[in-house]
């Protein structure tokens, strides 16, 4: 061997030596196998509907985190770390988006990174104030109410009912981190209020509350599928994926169409985190789960209506399809700016009011 060529070689191989330690490990190697991703999901029939979905492609492994309490809960823990991130991305809705957005946490979705974002309806994208993308929804379902029509002492047709004393320690209520408090704004509008008037609602709540109704109050979706599935509790005001799982086992009416108690529309899906060294990744992931047949999956499993055009809803999602004219009577759709400004006072007022009367 030449002097020349071993000079060659020697410098080459430094070279690469050099490139390896200037490169971290799993940057070198990034091809290699599949990206290790951290997801934010809810528990129960969502999450397992995510892992079946991870399941069915080889480009990403996860380590799945669940949400403890509602979308927002999360919202401070990653305030109180950034600009550090611990997670790929966040299972969310509108609420929480929105507050995400406001804090400038959220890549911005360019649609030539997500094909199958073209098959969904482009007018209920989250965007922020200069029109960019900011979260990939995947599915709607809805927050309302319903009772297990197989042991419920009543059936509960208006807000009214829920007052009954032959409900005693029946009603399994959402607690303060979940829903955005929609069930009290559920109460205002009966009482003649809304998200803009919450005084009639929390009158309501406080009766409800001192009536010995609410036996169970829900800080998780686990805390009310267990008790509406044990028959802890019969009635209760969750969303769908909560009621998806008690109706999976047990008769369930929900009370999606009746104009006295509201339902509230909301879009799960995902929000992409900022200051993540995987974004291609993620985005390749998003794409493949709201494609046609994992929509479809997701929906059977999660029990949230899909959103791809190319994806029939299940006969079981029935109770979520508005025709004309419905949507206007049995919807109702709140400003979530004034809920979303609103939480940390009525968190406050909750914990002031409610909970010593329960």
């Amino acid at each position: 061997m030449s002097e020349d060529l071993t000079r060659r070689s020697l410098l080459a191989s430094a070279g690469v030596a050099g490139l390896l330690t200037a490169m971290p490990l799993g940057r070198a190697f990034a091809q290699s196998g599949p990206v290790p991703l951290v997801a934010v999901e809810w528990g129960g029939e969502i999450v397992d509907a995510m892992k079946q979905i991870a399941a069915r492609q080889a480009d990403a492994t996860f380590d799945w985190v669940l949400h403890q309490g509602g979308a927002a809960a999360i919202l401070p823990q990653i305030k109180a770390a950034w600009p550090e991130v611990a997670y790929d991305y966040v299972a969310g809705w509108e609420g929480s988006f929105n507050s995400m957005i406001a804090e400038d946490w959220l890549e911005t979705i360019d649609p030539a990174d997500v094909p199958n974002l073209a098959d969904l309806p482009q007018n209920i994208l989250l965007r922020d104030a200069a029109g960019n993308i900011k979260a990939v929804p995947r599915a709607v379902g809805g927050m309302y109410f319903g009772y297990r029509s197989d042991i419920s002492p009543v059936s509960v047709a208006s807000v009214d009912d829920l007052f009954s004393p032959d409900l005693r320690g029946q009603i399994c209520w959402p607690g303060p981190t979940q829903s955005m408090m929609l069930q009290i704004v559920a109460l205002a509008l009966h009482a003649g209020g809304s998200e803009k008037d919450m005084d009639p609602g929390w009158k309501l709540m406080a009766d409800l509350a001192k009536s010995g109704n609410i036996g169970r109050v829900a800080g998780t979706d686990v805390d009310f599928t267990n008790s509406l599935t044990s028959g802890e509790t019969s009635v209760g005001f969750f969303a769908e994926p909560g009621w998806a799982a008690v109706a999976a086992h047990f008769p369930v009416s929900r009370l999606t169409k009746s104009a006295a108690m509201k339902t509230f529309m909301y879009q799960s899906g995902f929000g992409v985190m900022k200051n993540r060294p995987n974004k291609a990744a993620v985005l390749k992931f998003i794409d493949f789960a709201i494609s046609p047949e994992m929509s479809a999956l997701y929906a059977d499993v999660a029990g949230e209506a899909p959103l791809n055009i190319r994806t029939k809803a299940p006969e079981k999602l029935a109770h979520l399809a508005y025709g004309p004219g419905e949507f206007e009577q049995f919807v109702y759709v709140p400003d979530y700016g004034v809920v979303l400004a609103e939480q940390d006072n009525w968190a406050r007022r909750w914990e002031e009011e409610i909970a010593p009367l329960l």
